[in-house]
């Protein structure tokens, strides 16, 4: 039974409230401690006359109403305690830091889920007297329309450790969120970009395909592998160590395994962007660790072919979408 208590007293502004922020928004709000201002964008209309229409594998179907939605941050008036920024982080396309501006308050935490290397940087710059708590999210969802939300069977958060957000680990975790903090972030980071560094963008230049149609195939799960395989020695390189293991992975081949389970078929970001004709967050997963791999002489061939390859993709993507 959803939790009705109306008891409320965390005010909480949810920016970029799609597949992602929906879930995770529910879930804190289902609390009945936690109140929830969404901003919603290209789904506006539908959230406010249907609510989000969630369909889960884990959670079951619901109908999710957040306490209130807005169409921008500059229609949020309240003074949050959190601002949770779940859009894409596309800093080849600009500093996506300013839109929270009107909605930062000086006791304001702002909690950023976003996939990707140095996602935090552009927040802690703009507001160096907030915290700001870097959150790698595992959650397999999507929304093929409007406001209608398909959710498997992952939701997980992993979360910088700090005192002001013990609460909404807790919150989180009552509610059925496997969610932890942690004071090694990076280091789970460069384990997220693992999967994020080859299924996203290897989905799109291999021909639209999803997570099984990709691994079916040898030479693509090859391809997958061999990009893993680079990112876990970048990533050991910079934060150097070995990566953590999670969710019993410990490696390239168990990731694999774990994306391979009988009867789980995801679709990538990515993959969702490409067939949108949006813009994908490759300068986040791809470039930023690419740059930083040259900085330490790390070699990573096979990530610099597939984000040469990327990059053209999108260029004819995105010019048709012009037309």
């Amino acid at each position: 039974m959803e939790n009705s208590n109306d008891t409320s007293s965390i005010n909480a502004l949810f920016v970029g409230v799609g597949a992602l922020g929906s879930v995770y928004a529910w879930r804190l709000q289902n609390s009945g401690k936690v109140d929830v201002t969404a901003v919603c964008r290209s789904n506006y209309q539908a959230v406010v006359d249907n609510g989000f229409q969630i369909k889960s594998t884990l959670y079951g179907t619901h109908t999710y109403r957040p306490s209130k939605v807005v169409r921008s941050v500059a229609e949020a008036t309240d003074s949050y305690d959190y601002i949770v920024v779940c859009t894409k982080a596309l800093p080849n396309l600009g500093d996506n830091s300013d839109m929270i501006a009107s909605a930062v308050g000086k006791d304001t935490a702002i909690i950023v889920i976003q996939n990707g290397i140095g996602i935090e940087d552009p927040f802690a710059k703009r507001y160096p007297d907030n915290p700001v708590i870097s959150v790698v999210a595992y959650i397999d969802a999507s929304q093929p329309t409007s406001g209608v939300i398909e959710h498997g069977s992952s939701s997980g958060l992993v979360m910088t450790a700090h005192p002001g957000v013990e609460q909404l680990v807790q919150l989180w975790n009552e509610n059925g969120v496997r969610c932890m903090a942690t004071e090694q972030i990076q280091a789970f980071r460069w384990l997220k970009l693992a999967w994020n560094a080859s299924f996203n963008p290897i989905s799109v230049v291999s021909g639209d395909v999803d997570t099984q149609k990709m691994l079916e195939d040898a030479g693509c799960r090859k391809l997958i592998r061999d990009v893993m395989v680079e990112v876990y020695r970048l990533g050991e390189a910079v934060v150097g160590n070995k990566l953590p293991a999670f969710m019993g992975i410990d490696g390239p081949d168990a990731y694999i395994g774990y994306t391979d389970r009988p009867g789980t078929t995801v679709y990538p970001s990515m993959l969702m962007d490409f067939r949108a004709k949006r813009p994908m967050e490759h300068a986040v997963i791809l470039g930023r660790p690419i740059e930083i791999a040259r900085e330490l002489g790390v070699p990573v061939p096979h990530m610099e072919t597939v984000y040469a390859l990327l990059l053209m993709v999108e260029k004819q993507n995105t010019k048709q979408a012009v037309k």
